[in-house]
């Protein structure tokens, strides 16, 4: 017998497959099992971190219910995330989390985050200056532009 979560995992699933158009062209993705993802969001072109890999982990263990857990790989940095890889977003607040959320949202809420930092509550406060953040953030990018860090 299917739990309520299997069920909305097997719609997710064809939902990302027959809309996957609806992501931002920089953002793939690749299923681990059931309720783990690998996201890799390309920089875009004009942004601090352009034609950076950035790859994070999406677990969505008691999705829908639960928010779910983003976890950055390679020790990226970014305002809007702790320093030990976690995303600090609305999409991963379990006070602030909306079970309706699709995978499609989520995936491209942390493309969004990443473009679009949000300096008045940083995650990390070393970079709460938009000057330090913009000068580190090209530095960090030039590294993660190493083809070994594409994964996807």
């Amino acid at each position: 017998m299917f739990k309520f979560s299997d069920k909305r995992m097997e719609y997710e699933e064809q939902m990302l497959e027959e809309n996957s158009d609806d992501l931002p062209p920089n953002v793939k993705y690749q299923k681990v099992d059931r309720y783990n993802y690998i996201v890799q969001i390309k920089g875009e072109k004009g942004s601090v971190h352009e034609n950076a890999y950035i790859i994070a982990d999406v677990s969505l263990n008691g999705f829908p219910v639960e928010a779910p857990t983003v976890n950055f790989r390679n020790n990226f940095q970014h305002v809007n995330i702790f320093p030990m890889g976690k995303l600090c977003l609305y999409i991963t607040n379990k006070e602030t989390w909306i079970s309706s959320t699709s995978l499609i949202d989520v995936f491209s809420g942390i493309n969004q985050v990443i473009h679009h930092p949000t300096f008045n509550d940083p995650a990390n406060s070393t970079y709460q200056d938009p000057v330090v953040y913009e000068r580190d953030m090209k530095v960090q990018a030039n590294k993660f532009r190493d083809e070994r860090y594409k994964i996807i």
